[in-house]
């Protein structure tokens, strides 16, 4: 059984299915919107704004804004004074040659292709103990000789 009604948003005549939904919409139509909490005040938040309105400025916080734009600036300039020194000890700093020359028509690349390693003594490594790791911290690895081509 359908109940018609009028509907109270449009005005027109709606048929529900039963009362709750007609008395639904009556609410949703006659719902007024919330109202607004009135904002809580603390005094001192009260002053500032007054202070604000009048254009009294408060040395207080003048001073923590120099301060704290005082302390980002030492900061800066101290990042940027490490950088430099790092950009100096890395350009004194000579490159280790990567290959070695074989002959006079330039270095032999390895690429695991079955080439066969120099015999001569000078051209053989040798295991060295390094550091791997950017700040010259933690585990320390050894490294091992590693030839390339058919194992004898």
């Amino acid at each position: 059984m359908t109940y018609d009604q009028i509907n109270p948003k449009t005005g027109k005549v709606k048929e529900y299915k039963n009362s709750a939904e007609w008395l639904k919409d009556v609410e949703e139509a006659t719902a007024k919107p919330p109202e607004k909490k009135p904002e809580v005040k603390t005094f001192a938040d009260a002053m500032k704004r007054y202070n604000e309105e009048l254009g009294i400025r408060d040395p207080a916080a003048e001073k923590a804004a120099a301060d704290a734009d005082f302390i980002k600036k030492q900061v800066a300039e101290g990042i940027s004074a490490a950088l430099a020194k790092q950009q100096a000890q890395t350009a004194n700093q000579t490159p280790k040659p990567t290959t070695q020359a074989h002959s006079a028509s330039g270095p032999r690349y390895k690429f695991y292709d079955g080439q066969e390693d120099c015999g001569c003594k000078a051209h053989k490594q040798t295991a060295q103990t390094a550091i791997h790791s950017a700040r010259s911290t933690g585990p320390v690895m050894e490294m091992h000789a590693v030839r390339a081509g058919k194992p004898k």
